[in-house]
């Protein structure tokens, strides 16, 4: 089910509040147009009703698509920084709905999904079409790792992501992302062969195996050293 509740969200550039339905949850088994709606971008965005800016907020949601294997706990870009307990809590809310003590039909369900966090709508975007393509995403930040290594001119800064923006056929289309903004700095396409290449190699094994060790896949938590959050901010 798809749960969502209308809500005052102020305009980030004049202050105005807007009357806006947030999601908490996505079924995008029932709802398939959700699921496109935050592929192309327009998911909770909505124009201002007084300086009709463009705008949404950052994503707090559940998402499910048994479909496509695929199990997301989306949360704002600023969580990021506290991605060891993000990671801890997605385990916790996976568990218990999917996990060992849960009824054989739920663990039937758990068992044909992957269970990922993410932090900021292009990480989400990415790993929804990541499970649509039928591409392992520990593979694909591996291969993200090395053209951060390998490609010139990478425009790396501080919120800014590489990113899978789409698939055809034999190439991928990439691109460094403004996390916040969803503004591109730079797009290029890959050869899928690159991707099937480092999956395959058994030389980038240990480092897959670090990408992977928990539900935050991502080459971010090689870089970003995991602040706890204080007692009185923790959500």
């Amino acid at each position: 089910m798809s749960i969502f509740s209308p809500t005052h969200f102020p305009c980030p550039n004049c202050g105005t509040e807007n009357e806006f339905n947030i999601f908490a949850s996505i079924n995008a088994d029932r709802r398939p147009d959700l699921r496109d709606d935050i592929i192309n971008g327009d998911f909770m965005r909505i124009k201002c009703t007084s300086c009709e800016t463009d705008f949404r907020p950052e994503p707090d949601l559940n998402y499910l698509d048994f479909g496509n294997g695929a199990w997301l706990l989306a949360r704002p870009i600023s969580a990021i920084a506290h991605w060891a307990e993000e990671e801890a809590s997605a385990k916790t809310l996976f568990d218990d709905a999917y996990g060992s003590s849960t009824p054989a039909a739920a663990q039937e369900i758990g068992n044909a999904l992957t269970a990922r966090v993410t932090f900021g709508w292009p990480a989400v975007r990415e790993k929804i079409i990541i499970a649509q393509e039928n591409l392992d995403d520990v593979a694909l930040e591996k291969t993200k790792i090395s053209i951060l290594r390998n490609k010139p001119g990478n425009p790396v800064g501080p919120g800014v992501e590489l990113r899978l923006l789409a698939v055809h056929g034999t190439v991928f289309h990439m691109g460094w992302i403004r996390a916040l903004t969803n503004e591109a700095l730079e797009v290029f396409e890959m050869q899928r062969a690159l991707y099937e290449d480092i999956a395959a190699d058994e030389a980038w094994a240990e480092l897959g195996n670090e990408l992977s060790s928990g539900l935050f896949v991502d080459m971010q938590r090689l870089f970003i050293v995991p602040v706890p959050y204080e007692p009185e901010a923790a959500e």
